[in-house]
């Protein structure tokens, strides 16, 4: 205690030294925390559930899964089993703890006359007991509510949705909530912090998987071996090794396989074979499996490194500062050394104020981290409730802030507690400058610090001025439509319980009702959502072209009319118009790439292709125009009325105004209201905000890595500012000979700029090709922008020079005014 009491004397001497320290450490430490956090919860976090290391998550071969394939965040197609083989599978596992079918679907809910737009689990019977996840109300899903053609209406709710939409309220246990206009009897509500096995899914209702026929107009999913969409859980019996519970299960599934293999057609007797021997496999499921955590992964670990180059600059500075310090305090050092003092006494002293500062540091770092994670989690959400992510810090995060703070106080501590600890009291003593000679090494070793702070800086700047760059592309990517001032939502009126023959009337009337809203230019619908991620595809088969593996097309289904409203040329034939009903030919809309990839330079209008067993006619060619996202770029499309589809379960609406659509989204709630106040709007948003939230996650980037950048820098060239201050006290005595002599003011600001110059000079030359290293690694989170960019070097490179000299200017211009008589007599 003795040794701490004289520490927080000893930094209440220099508080300037010692706030500049604490703040330079809380920056970095701050920065680390909040995005550690993120990549806590996102990248490295396990399932919320008991054990989580024996879940297990099941895959088979994709290659033979032909038929229909359907597919979420939970994984690709690997992942999907069909119903029929799940049945099959949960009957017979008892050579495991269990086994448990799910997948999310969106879904409207009503509840007290209140309807919205939600995610809905089908779970099968053991999903709760497999996972062992336990109710915060009432019960869960059990074997019995699922029964195959049976079971109970009953549905679980997610604790989000209670608790947000609810109020929270226990009295809603055994009352009735709507699902799609099913009434289920609400039973349970899940636990806290329980969102599913797939990050970000978020589901509202959980309900059992038997009763999906009724939920999901026009898709069954149970009645074919060949439809695909059911994702699959198990869980090891304790001490049970995967390969355990591969043959457990492998021993049913082999014989479903060798089964199916023999009674479908769609699989060609050459790869026949190959499927009958194929296997299922259990893959960890510790984490489940989700999209976002692998689209976010580089990001995260890129910003991560980013806030760890920070705080390295803030270290060095640290140590710069101590060294300083280190040296204006010799005499008093190299007195306790003669009083007796040993070294590892003195180094135990210094390091105990190095960790000081480095806590308190850790203090500011950790509150400045929980400002910083509320806004990320606000921004990432976009002003929605995220679930899976919390905006306060948890306790691993805690314990890494604790941690880092420690670190780093031993990292940028131990050097000048070693060289304030070797003085020599004799040569201190004599010398009553108090310089030793030891200071000349240490000078060396702080613009060494320098040095590599620029360095550092460089390898944050140039992968900050790609991002820039990126981002600008990215802005100014050509779409191939026309944006501005068009507001779209969507619609699902099957989930609210309407037939087909109900639904083309609902999209008629909603069509002509927003139609004649004021200021409204056009009305266009589609089914697939601009920009929205969505892919939906087909593989069909060319006239007079042999099919080949990949013959795969995304598609959508249009309103008449819809490449006019939307800005997108046509090239050549005609666009769709109300004549194109179910009862006429069935024809279609291609793009440019389409052309390109399957008609192989033949005139497109008039050939025929087939999709599904049906015929359809190209009538028209159009531009390409970006379908899934703005950085994806533009796949083979092929357009349909939407009219020729008498099973259409939604639609997207298209509104463009004349005026700024503020107004305007006012009138389009009023019309639809109208219509059906009980049918829920899906992303009401203009068209231009859809465009910036699918580059969000780019932009959000590109905006911490400049701040991350900025503060770098700005850490760095204080740095080169005490290093060129300091070098100029140090060589007061030369700079006033030199004067006395005759040297001008110019000559001397001269000297000390050239000093910078070598210490920038040698930090960029190392920094810059360490961040064309670095670059390679964010390559493929730009768009557009190659990792070498000489344009983005030059400017990184002139932004540090012109910093620095900023930097050095002043202590140089002092040092040009130093009295010849004054340095003389300096000490």
């Amino acid at each position: 205690m003795a040794r701490i009491r004289y520490a927080i004397r000893s930094l209440a001497k220099a508080p300037l030294l010692s706030l500049v320290v604490v703040v330079s450490l809380g920056l970095g430490i701050g920065a680390n925390t909040a995005i550690f956090s993120l990549l806590h919860q996102i990248v490295l976090a396990s399932l919320p559930v008991p054990h989580p290391e024996e879940p297990m998550l099941a895959t088979s071969p994709h290659e033979f899964k032909s038929g229909r394939g359907s597919t979420d965040d939970s994984g690709n197609m690997e992942y999907v089993f069909s119903y029929p083989f799940f049945r099959e599978l949960e009957k017979h596992s008892a050579g495991i703890a269990g086994l448990a079918g799910f997948r999310s679907i969106g879904v409207n809910l009503a509840f007290a006359h209140q309807t919205v737009s939600g995610a809905m689990e089908l779970v099968s019977g053991q999903y709760f007991s497999t996972l062992e996840v336990q109710p915060a109300i009432g019960r869960t899903i059990t074997p019995d509510d699922d029964r195959p053609g049976g079971g109970n209406a009953v549905a679980v709710l997610g604790f989000g949705y209670w608790h947000d939409k609810l109020g929270g309220e226990r009295d809603v246990l055994n009352q009735r909530i709507l699902v799609n206009g099913w009434p289920f009897t609400i039973v349970g509500i899940a636990p806290r912090g329980f969102d599913g096995t797939t990050l970000g899914q978020d589901p509202d209702v959980y309900v059992p998987m038997s009763f999906k026929p009724r939920l999901t107009p026009n898709w069954d999913g149970t009645d074919k071996a060949e439809d695909y969409w059911i994702y699959l859980v198990g869980r090891l019996k304790p001490g049970q090794t995967r390969q355990q519970g591969e043959a457990a299960l492998n021993s049913t599934y082999a014989g479903l396989v060798e089964q199916h293999a023999q009674t479908t057609k769609n699989i060609k007797d050459n790869r026949r074979a190959r499927y009958e021997k194929s296997r299922l496999s259990l893959v960890d499921g510790s984490q489940g499996h989700s999209s976002i955590r692998g689209d976010s992964r580089t990001p995260i670990l890129i910003l991560m490194g980013a806030t760890a180059m920070v705080l390295l600059i803030a270290m060095a500075n640290a140590a710069n500062l101590l060294l300083a310090r280190s040296a204006q305090r010799r005499r008093e050092l190299a007195i306790r050394a003669a009083i007796g003092a040993g070294r590892g006494e003195l180094i135990a002293q210094l390091l105990t104020e190095a960790l000081l500062l480095a806590v308190a540091g850790g203090v500011a770092g950790v509150l400045l981290g929980a400002v910083t994670l509320k806004l990320l989690v606000a921004q990432i959400g976009g002003g929605d409730q995220i679930y899976y992510l919390s905006s306060q810090l948890e306790w691993p995060v805690l314990l890494f802030a604790v941690a880092l703070s420690i670190v780093t106080g031993l990292f940028f501590g131990l050097y000048p507690a070693w060289d304030g600890a070797r003085v020599s009291a004799a040569v201190t003593l004599k010398d009553e400058s108090g310089q030793s000679s030891g200071t000349r090494g240490t000078a060396r070793i702080r613009r060494a610090l320098v040095c590599a702070q620029v360095m550092i800086s460089a390898m944050l700047l140039i992968p900050t001025g790609l991002f820039v760059k990126s981002l600008v592309n990215l802005l100014h990517v050509d779409l191939g439509m026309k944006t501005e001032n068009v507001i779209a939502f969507g619609i699902s009126p099957s989930l609210n319980g309407y037939k087909a023959e109900q639904n083309q009337a609902l999209f008629e009337r909603a069509e002509q009702g927003l139609a004649a809203i004021p200021g409204v230019r056009g009305v266009a619908l589609a089914e697939v959502p601009l920009l929205g991620g969505d892919n939906w595809g087909n593989s069909l088969e060319i006239e007079g072209r042999k099919k080949r593996d990949g013959d795969n097309s995304m598609v959508n289904e249009i309103s008449a009319g819809y490449f006019a409203q939307m800005g997108i040329p046509l090239i050549s034939g005609r666009e769709f118009s109300e004549r194109d009903s179910a009862a006429a030919p069935k024809v279609a809309i291609v793009n440019q790439q389409f052309v390109k990839k399957f008609l192989e330079g033949r005139h497109p209008l008039g050939i025929h292709f087939t999709v599904d067993k049906l015929t359809v006619e190209i009538v028209g060619v159009v531009r390409d125009s970006h379908y899934s996202s703005v950085k994806d770029p533009t796949p083979p499309v092929y357009y349909t009325p939407w009219r020729q589809d008498d099973k259409l379960n939604g639609l997207h609406f298209y509104v463009r105004s004349a005026v700024e659509p503020g107004g305007t989204i006012a009138q389009v709630r009023r019309v639809m209201h109208t219509i059906d106040p009980d049918l829920p709007l899906e992303d009401l948003r203009t068209l231009d905000q859809q465009i910036h939230l699918d580059i969000r996650q780019d932009q959000m980037v590109l905006q911490l890595a400049a701040a991350f950048a900025f503060l770098a820098t700005a850490l760095a060239m204080l740095g080169l500012y005490g290093v060129m201050a300091n070098s100029v006290t140090r060589r007061t005595r030369e700079i006033g000979i030199r004067i006395a002599l005759g040297a001008t003011p110019h000559s001397i600001r001269g000297m000390v700029l050239r000093e910078m110059l070598w210490i920038l000079g040698i930090g960029l030359a190392v920094g810059i090709p360490a961040a064309l290293a670095v670059s390679k690694f964010t390559k493929s989170q730009l768009y557009g922008v190659k990792a070498f960019d000489a344009l983005v070097l030059a400017g990184a490179a002139a932004a540090l020079a012109i910093t620095a000299a900023i930097a050095a200017y002043i202590p140089a211009r002092r040092a040009s005014r130093i009295d010849p008589l004054y340095a003389l007599r300096y000490e």
